[in-house]
């Protein structure tokens, strides 16, 4: 017994008989109790939404629901309210990590007709918002902008043969609990709005301020986007997909690589055989750089002898031992990992190219492994003065998982 046949008609319906009944007689004369946690809220009054459902439901169809018939709650109740243009209110805890991660789980995605595989529509378009907060722009997104930047990516990354429609997304992910549209008048809001009403009034749509505040923190940020690719994209190009995204910098452990110096710039003469003739070219160029504690890549080193942590190889460059200090969480955007000696390793040049570029990953047992399975497990040596945080060996193991490219069934 579904909620969508119900109307926005049918729902008022129902509160001006609460109101006729009193919330009393209305409650008990179709077999419900209080409102626990949601609330519908219109004109100033305040409804218990489960109920409200229900008796909409029956004014949509003639078959009255009672509380034994359908469960209540954000994925069920409150979004269909908030589908069709209402106001719910919650009394439930302030939204949180595990939270957040479980209602993405839950998406009411469609499916299309002839595939049994759920639309890419609505993740495709949190990890498009998601992008916007890991360059910290703002939550709420004007509709022209959505339609021109999503539309091309439901077309590029959504199922083949399905239809792209930014406004679906843009207006059903209000089900979800942690989305929310503004700028819709009240009387284009019984419905989903078409493009047409949505080009006109020119809303604005994104995250809740609770998401959006939980998405700041860098950690909840890549645990959202795991989950969000395991659950709905399992069988698309990440590095593509994240390329197009903006997410770029969650397809390698460090930051993000400048333009090439030599960019757009003269390439000099050349002789009769290819060679230059002519120094290479420079051009004056601009940049904001992170400010590394020299004294803590020293302090590594030195604790750990200059000896590679992964493979212990001990480099020598102009007769000194040569090693290298990594960040296990990345101090750039959008890891934002702190310059710290918990968050620092020892290792060689190479060890720190495949560490970088998530080739190689501690797992729970400190064995260093290949994210492809190709090369013998062994212990990351640790000097016993040399304190690591787990939860930055987790991130980098969780950005390795991420980007882990899946086999494809023959």
């Amino acid at each position: 017994m579904g909620l969508d046949d119900i109307r926005y008609e049918d729902v008022i319906a129902a509160t001006e008989e609460f109101r006729d009944l009193g919330r009393d007689d209305f409650l008990q004369t179709y077999g419900f109790g209080r409102a626990r946690s949601y609330e519908l809220v219109l004109d100033g009054l305040r409804y218990d939404s489960k109920a409200i459902a229900g008796v909409a439901h029956g004014h949509a169809t003639g078959e009255f629901l009672r509380a034994g018939d359908f469960s209540g709650g954000a994925a069920t109740v409150a979004r269909c309210l908030r589908e069709l243009g209402f106001v719910v209110e919650t009394e439930e805890a302030p939204l949180d990590r595990a939270t957040l991660l479980k209602r993405l789980r839950k998406l009411k995605v469609s499916r299309g007709p002839g595939s049994s595989e759920p639309s890419r529509h609505q993740p495709l378009s949190l990890l498009w918002a998601i992008s916007r907060a890991a360059d910290e722009r703002p939550r709420l997104a004007p509709w022209p902008q959505f339609r021109d930047e999503v539309g091309p990516l439901l077309v590029e990354f959504g199922l083949p043969n399905a239809q792209a429609t930014p406004e679906d997304p843009f207006w059903h992910l209000q089900g979800s609990g942690l989305w929310e549209v503004q700028g819709i008048p009240p009387e284009s809001a019984k419905k989903m709005p078409k493009a047409s009403i949505l080009d006109a009034h020119h809303p604005q749509a994104g995250f809740t301020e609770e998401a959006a505040a939980l998405l700041q923190d860098p950690v909840t940020r890549l645990d959202t986007i795991a989950t969000i690719c395991e659950t709905y994209l399992q069988d698309v190009d990440r590095q593509a997909l994240f390329d197009r995204m903006g997410l770029a910098g969650y397809t390698t452990a460090g930051s993000l690589l400048s333009p090439s110096e030599d960019e757009n710039g003269d390439t000099g003469a050349d002789d009769e055989h290819g060679r230059t003739t002519t120094p290479a070219p420079r051009r004056a160029a601009t940049r904001s750089v992170i400010v590394r504690d020299e004294a803590l890549a020293r302090k590594v080193k030195e604790l750990e002898g200059d000896r590679c942590q992964i493979c212990d190889t001990t480099l020598r460059r102009l007769n000194r031992p040569y090693s290298e200090a990594a960040h296990i969480r990345g101090l750039g955007r959008p890891h934002h990992g702190p310059d710290e000696l918990h968050n620092l390793l020892c290792l060689c040049a190479n060890c720190h190219v495949l560490f970088d570029g998530l080739e190689i990953y501690v797992d729970p047992d400190g064995l260093v492994r290949g994210t492809r399975d190709d090369r013998e497990p062994r212990p990351l040596r640790r000097a016993p003065a040399h304190p690591i945080d787990e939860a930055h060996i987790g991130y980098h193991r969780a950005l390795c998982t991420l980007n882990t490219r899946k086999p494809t069934a023959d």
